[in-house]
């Protein structure tokens, strides 16, 4: 039995991105299909028609915690309408956890972050390529987890594509 992994549609509240399109759902599908489809169907909602304007992939998540391990699977979702109101769409069929990095965000001041894959610190190019995996622009993956000041984000990098390797084990 796979666990659901909801996607956001929209930036979150606190982002300066707020309600502006993330174009998740594009960037997943143009990593797990390689044909790029235009559009996908959902058995309750019907077609749903993807913007071709929006390019990029998503080749993984970040999520808080430590419960996933390669080989789980999970279905990927997003709602329909207002988060937790509203149904889920299934985006595709349930996907397998191929890879899993720990990542720690460090804020020590408002302009000094720290990122750390398994334990090593990455350097600017590399969060540049981790923000890239993640469909999400360098600025936009700060802003995205803007940890208060001296405090952490802990959690696991969920990766679903063959395409990732930070190389660190």
């Amino acid at each position: 039995m796979s666990r659901v992994i909801t996607f956001s549609r929209v930036f979150p509240k606190y982002h300066p991105k707020a309600g502006q399109p993330t174009g998740f759902i594009e960037k997943i599908f143009h990593s797990i299909y390689k044909d790029k489809p235009s559009m996908f169907f959902d058995a309750k909602l019907g077609n749903i028609w993807l913007d071709p304007h929006l390019t990029g992939e998503k080749h993984h998540t970040i999520r808080n915690g430590n419960r996933w391990k390669v080989g789980d699977k999970f279905s990927p979702r997003v709602w329909s309408d207002k988060p937790y109101n509203s149904k889920q769409i299934i985006l595709s069929e349930d996907l397998e956890i191929k890879q899993i990095y720990q990542i720690r965000i460090w804020r020590e001041s408002p302009l000094n972050w720290r990122i750390y894959i398994n334990g090593e610190i990455i350097s600017a190019p590399k969060i540049s390529e981790l923000a890239a995996n993640d469909g999400l622009s360098h600025r936009d993956l700060l802003d995205w987890f803007n940890v208060p000041v001296e405090k952490n984000f802990e959690g696991q990098i969920i990766c679903w594509s063959d395409a990732v390797s930070y190389g660190f084990r």
